[in-house]
């Protein structure tokens, strides 16, 4: 059973939400990379972003596929991911930002597969989205954690 009531539209967008302003904090972490290893800090912050490309339009359409258009108007899910992207702003170092607002991400996808999963209206194909989407993440997760690792020897 594919999701249909509004609690789980509202899960959806707001993890849509969520998804674009790591992904819009990602992108602009790759160009403010600098110092030492200021490349490298680039390209992690570029594979990162870029992961969540698909991950975006995926979620999307299945959004549009179970709600219609209108549940992925621009202006309101920019305002969810202001909104999250507003929790954030007092952290000014960019590897313990992006590792705080991945984390945040596996917390709001533990949440909404657990609810939509409650409410009996997971299909197959969102349950396989959500479990891939928290697995990627988890990877990124490492990716940040290493390299805090390395810049503490």
């Amino acid at each position: 059973m594919e999701p249909s009531n509004p609690v789980n539209r509202s899960l959806l967008t707001q993890l849509l939400g969520i998804l674009r302003a790591i992904h819009w904090s990602h992108w602009t972490s790759h160009w403010q990379a600098r110092g030492n290893p200021s490349y490298s800090d680039h390209l992690l912050f570029e594979r990162l972003y870029k992961n969540l490309e698909e991950e975006i339009d995926t979620l999307a359409e299945k959004i549009v596929s179970y709600y219609g258009a209108e549940a992925v108007a621009a202006v309101p899910n920019i305002a969810i991911a202001a909104d999250f992207l507003g929790l954030y702003e007092a952290t000014s170092d960019p590897y313990r930002r992006a590792l705080l607002i991945e984390t945040h991400l596996q917390n709001a996808v533990k949440r909404v597969y657990d609810l939509i999963k409650t409410s009996g209206e997971m299909s197959l194909g969102l349950d396989d989205y959500l479990m891939s989407l928290a697995n990627a993440h988890e990877t990124h997760q490492y990716l940040l954690r290493a390299r805090f690792r390395s810049a503490s020897r």
